[in-house]
């Protein structure tokens, strides 16, 4: 673990051949984090395999993956499917995300950032993976042991990043495709459009809030829940922290506006759009990365450390702040900690 670098692991190969090199490479990682976030039991184990077949059925390139993934780590196939329901079992309110393109950047380039908000246990998990599978568009992704692809760029210059969803009242998941093979799965297409139209195909498991971004300068907030999702699309700068706003989400999922002591959602969501608001016209590499280190309000902070925190709020922080800009097809990445930084750069 570094605290200031996160680290780069480089793939290339077939799908099945990354993901047994990916196994053997993390085994032991992935095992503790298995344990830590997912701890297998019988009926998780028997939903993870329910969810398996919608893997093998609308995701083969990522069930190939996973199945070498299963070889490598020596865990069962059910286990790696276990690991990729990190979001639909774990289900834990996270993460502050921004889109914005055409005229509200700096020379009109596509930037989507987002702020990972996560438990203090999760920074000495996190890692960038630079997979290069044969026939498959090359990227660069941000991960965790067995959650290979949570965010990133690929060649073609798509980026997505996201936050969770789907907490007030917490939504339950269903059988369907795990939030993480869907995040892999949509960094194998080259725009916004195929990406929505792939979406719109699959049945998910679970609820979120997709941002995604491509060279064209198309920017788009995907707003889900299990068997509905609203795709808000446009050049304007989009913000979310962890709270629907699309009134049709809202109302099949019978979500309420949430309390301002219960959870931080609806400061840093105002923190976030007033931020792109300033800078709006002028976002830039530079400004992305102050944007995202935010720590000029009143707690609760945008870029969220523990020491800000009340003593009895003590309950996470960013882990790490991310953004991509898409037509150089690059991820910045900065670690979180009581002094965030320094920024690292990595090219697909």
């Amino acid at each position: 673990m570094s605290n200031d670098r996160l680290e780069l692991t480089e793939l290339a190969g077939s799908a099945l051949a990354c993901g047994t090199a990916y196994g053997q490479a993390f085994e032991t990682r992935m095992l503790g984090f298995c344990r830590q976030e997912v701890t297998p039991t019988k009926q998780r184990l028997q939903y993870a395999k329910r969810c398996w077949r919608h893997v093998e059925r609308m995701a083969p390139t990522s069930a190939t993956f996973m199945r070498g993934m299963a070889r490598g780590s020596r865990l069962s196939l059910e286990h790696v499917t276990l690991l990729s329901l990190h979001e639909e079992i774990h289900h834990q309110p996270h993460c502050t995300a921004f889109a914005a393109g055409g005229g509200a950047t700096r020379g009109g380039k596509t930037i989507v950032g987002q702020n990972w908000d996560w438990a203090t246990n999760l920074y000495p998990w996190a890692g960038l993976l630079r997979l290069d599978v044969q026939g498959e568009l090359k990227q660069v992704t941000y991960h965790y042991p067995g959650l290979w692809s949570s965010a990133g760029v690929n060649e073609a210059g798509l980026s997505l990043m996201w936050t969770g969803g789907g907490y007030f009242p917490k939504v339950a998941p269903v059988v369907g495709m795990p939030t993480y093979v869907l995040i892999a799965e949509i960094l194998r297409r080259r725009t916004v459009d195929e990406a929505l139209d792939y979406l719109r195909q699959v049945k998910h498991a679970g609820s979120f809030i997709f941002f995604l971004g491509d060279a064209s300068g198309a920017t788009t907030v995907v707003e889900a829940v299990p068997d509905r999702l609203v795709a808000e699309s446009g050049q304007v700068p989009m913000c979310r922290a962890n709270h629907y706003e699309s009134a049709d989400i809202l109302a099949c999922a019978a979500q309420v506006k949430p309390s301002r002591r219960e959870t931080s959602t609806l400061q840093r969501a105002s923190r976030m759009g007033e931020l792109v608001a300033q800078h709006d016209g002028r976002i830039s590499t530079a400004v992305a990365k102050r944007i995202l280190t935010d720590r000029g309000t009143d707690w609760p902070w945008l870029h969220q450390f523990p020491g800000g925190r009340k003593s009895h709020e003590l309950v996470g922080m960013t882990v790490d702040s991310l953004f991509a800009v898409c037509e150089d097809r690059e991820l910045w990445t900065c670690r979180g900690g009581r002094t965030p930084g320094p920024w690292q750069r990595v090219r697909v």
